[in-house]
């Protein structure tokens, strides 16, 4: 009788602790809802209304990765510094180019200028001037001169001077005082006969003789008579040539 009621009693506690076992698990289970509920809210604050999941579809910026790539300042900085650095190397280069070029140009403004003022209207008429007063001055003092009169002198010393401007105007020639006066003093006066001579045989008179040293001194400027100016070229073209053959020989030669 003892052993029955054993069995009776202990299915009635089975029945109990599972019946109890079952209530303590829907308990259990409905904590744990609870607080997946409460972790899910959680989660919503600490990561903000950004970082939801968006039921609709996202564009391709939106999509992109969100974190930064930025530099640090101070990496910024340098890679802005060698930007620069180059940008102030092209232009360093740039700049040397300019002033080089600049230079140049400067060089020839000034070797233009000295040329110019060297062939300047009142800095040749300073020169002839020297010249002739040289070649007259010479021409006084020669013996072989002495068969010329006092007006023969001054055409020969003014066609001089001429000549010589006629000559190194036309070869651009950067002729020194000291080269002037040897000049004026050893090629000169054989022209300046040459010359007198030549005037002599052009003009067959008085009149035609005033026309030429008009002419050579400058003080008309009305051109001569046709037969005249063939005459007087005549003569004074050989004159030309061989004080010029010597020129160029002479100031062409190293010294």
């Amino acid at each position: 009788m003892k052993q029955p009621l054993k069995i009776i009693i202990g299915v009635v506690i089975a029945a109990l602790l599972g019946g109890g076992g079952y209530f303590a698990y829907l308990k259990l289970q409905a904590q744990t809802d609870k607080n997946s509920e409460s972790l899910a809210s959680a989660g919503d604050v600490l990561v903000g209304d950004s970082y939801k999941p968006n039921s609709e579809k996202l564009t391709e910026e939106e999509m992109a990765p969100t974190i930064n790539t930025k530099l640090k300042p101070s990496r910024k900085v340098v890679k802005s510094l060698q930007r620069e650095n180059i940008k102030l190397s092209i232009e360093i280069i740039k700049l040397k180019d300019q002033i080089a070029s600049l230079n140049n140009e400067v060089a020839e403004l000034e070797d233009y200028k000295v040329t110019n003022e060297r062939f300047a209207p009142k800095r040749l008429k300073d020169e002839m001037a020297d010249i002739e007063r040289q070649v007259k001055a010479f021409l006084l003092e020669s013996d072989d001169a002495a068969r010329f009169s006092s007006m023969h002198i001054e055409i020969m010393a003014a066609a001089s001077a001429l000549e010589y401007k006629e000559y190194i105007t036309r070869n651009r020639l950067m002729v020194t005082k000291i080269q002037r006066s040897k000049i004026a003093i050893e090629f000169l006066p054989g022209y300046s006969f040459c010359v007198g001579d030549g005037i002599e045989l052009a003009a067959n008179s008085a009149r035609e003789f005033d026309l030429v040293a008009s002419k050579f001194r400058g003080t008309s400027t009305v051109a001569l008579p046709s037969r005249l100016k063939k005459d007087l070229d005549s003569v004074i073209t050989p004159c030309q040539n061989t004080l010029r053959a010597q020129l160029d020989k002479n100031l062409t030669e190293p010294s």
